[in-house]
């Protein structure tokens, strides 16, 4: 019992020496510029804003054992935000020390926003956009341009995008609603569930396994290829369209409407299709 007692004393002193701070800084960016952002084991939140300026508000927990720092820094004509956590791996209860970063950025950027096992939450700006995370959720909306989104183990939602969008995820559901631009997607052990997308002649591409797909095509015309396992059926619920092919657990079928033709691919495994 002693030895028990003995062996947890030095994992409570390095708890109750865990401390929180916030700071505060900020960096000139033009409409238009790069920013980079890194951090790990913590969320990041972005939102635009009207000024040509990226403002970051840093949260972090950490101890005098192992401290966090961060630097902002001026780049290449660009801005970057990293998260810099200590070497040491000193065994210890509950979470790690994190940095997470809350950041206002212009409303066009060419932005990377990459993290480990927390959240990334973008809302309102634009540009060629890339968020990158493991274990945890992406959360997308009101953004612009070109999007890549990648995660694992978690879901991908996006909302109200008018932006192109690829990436992919596992083990969790994508979720696409008001998403215009071209979409390539893929899940696999989870649903699918998208409404409301156009493709502008990009094409779109769904795919998972193990899981449901309902898709809503919206205003997305051009020629659909489907495919679901063969013990599993293709629902079509869409109002017009003109048969192509039909057989097995395939179906291809056209939706009239563009000159603008694109590719609509739509693919499960052990799973219902149902297309709207």
């Amino acid at each position: 019992m002693r030895s028990a007692v003995l062996f947890l004393l030095p994992a409570i002193c390095l708890t109750l020496g865990a401390a929180s701070r916030t700071e505060q800084r900020s960096l000139p960016l033009p409409s238009g510029g790069a920013i980079q952002v890194v951090t790990h084991n913590s969320p990041i939140r972005v939102e635009g804003w009207d000024k040509d300026e990226v403002a970051v508000t840093a949260d972090i927990e950490d101890s005098a054992a192992r401290p966090v720092r961060w630097e902002m820094r001026a780049l290449d004509g660009g801005v970057r935000v990293e998260a810099i956590f200590p070497e040491t791996h000193e065994w210890h209860m509950g979470r790690g020390p994190s940095c997470a970063f809350r950041l206002k950025v212009p409303r066009k950027v060419i932005g990377a926003f990459t993290t480990s096992n927390d959240t990334i939450t973008a809302n309102g700006f634009g540009g060629t956009l890339s968020f990158r995370t493991s274990n945890d959720k992406l959360d997308l909306s009101n953004l612009d341009g070109a999007v890549t989104a990648t995660t694992t183990n978690a879901s991908i939602v996006a909302r109200h995008l008018h932006a192109s969008l690829k990436g992919s995820t596992s083990n969790d559901e994508l979720r696409l609603e008001d998403v215009e631009g071209g979409v390539d997607l893929s899940t696999s052990n989870a649903d699918v569930v998208a409404k409301g997308l156009d493709g502008w002649g990009q094409g779109i591409s769904l795919r998972t396994s193990n899981g449901d797909m309902t898709v809503d095509l919206g205003r997305a015309t051009g020629e659909v290829h489907a495919i679901t396992s063969r013990h599993e059926s293709v629902k079509v619920e869409h109002r017009q369209v003109d048969l192509l092919e039909s057989g097995g657990s395939e179906l291809r079928f056209r939706i009239p409407g563009s000159a603008q033709p694109q590719a609509i691919e739509l693919a499960t495994t052990n799973g219902s299709l149902t297309i709207r």
